[in-house]
């Protein structure tokens, strides 16, 4: 509890708590600030969702061309069961009947399932990856690298920081959603994320999420982007090491992909 807690506190300011300062200052002032903008929980939702698709899709650009075959299968195997479980979480949140969950196909995997319950349910299953990754990382540092996360020197060479190396890598190199995935829900966030941005221009209604809804969103947020730190290290590593084994390759040595 207390390391969540420690997260809470690292995470951006309370976005939906402060309604006398931040909300309720637009109501007399018709000028919108850059820094409005982009602290607008809509706005820090689709910027979220951008940061997480472009590094989760790069960290998995670079790994795959390391690794080649079943490593690479084997390396990403926790992140694939993650995501999937994480859409299955999602069809349960919104009512869809799942029909039937593949882990391991020539595709990586795949949750097959009816309708939502809800017009924007789809976004729900088809962006639950993201969330269900984030909260995974997380729950992972703070059982084998506690200092991680309250941002204590790490013992980099115990078996703990390792295993928790390896999964994180996994899940968040999975955790964007597939192309398909984007296709049937993106849609659906972008209409939450735009009425989430415009609940919290009017003060009324941001007094009522602050005191509903502010230190869940602001914990989440937090959560977000911790794993968005470990994604973006992953992306910046398997980059570095796939355009060195470049190198290597092009003065003469015989490197080749892992198999």
């Amino acid at each position: 509890m207390q390391s969540l807690k420690s997260s809470a506190e690292s995470a951006p300011a309370n976005l939906f708590q402060d309604s006398r300062g931040l909300f309720t200052s637009r109501r007399y002032n018709n000028s919108m600030t850059l820094s409005d903008i982009l602290t607008n929980p809509g706005v820090h939702l689709l910027l979220l969702l951008v940061s997480v698709l472009v590094l989760s899709y790069a960290a998995n650009y670079w790994l795959s061309r390391i690794f080649d075959g079943r490593t690479y299968r084997y390396l990403i195997a926790p992140g694939v069961i993650v995501h999937e479980y994480s859409h299955a979480l999602g069809c349960i949140v919104t009512g869809a009947r799942i029909k039937q969950i593949r882990v391991f196909d020539e595709r990586g995997g795949a949750v097959v399932h009816e309708e939502p319950r809800f017009a924007l349910g789809q976004g729900i299953i088809s962006l639950a990856p993201i969330f269900g990754a984030a909260v995974t990382v997380y729950l992972l540092a703070v059982l084998l690298v506690p200092e991680f996360v309250g941002l204590r020197e790490l013992q980099i060479s115990s078996w703990q920081f390792l295993v928790f190396a390896y999964l994180a890598a996994s899940i968040t190199a999975a955790m964007a959603p597939s192309k398909q995935d984007l296709k049937v829900g993106l849609g659906s966030f972008v209409a939450i994320s735009l009425v989430i941005g415009v609940v919290a221009l009017w003060p009324l209604a941001s007094r009522w999420f602050g005191f509903l809804l502010g230190d869940t969103y602001d914990r989440a947020v937090g959560i977000i982007q911790f794993s968005l730190i470990v994604l973006a290290t992953l992306a910046l590593a398997s980059s570095v090491t796939y355009f060195a084994l470049g190198r290597t390759v092009r003065k003469g040595a015989k490197y080749q992909a892992f198999d």
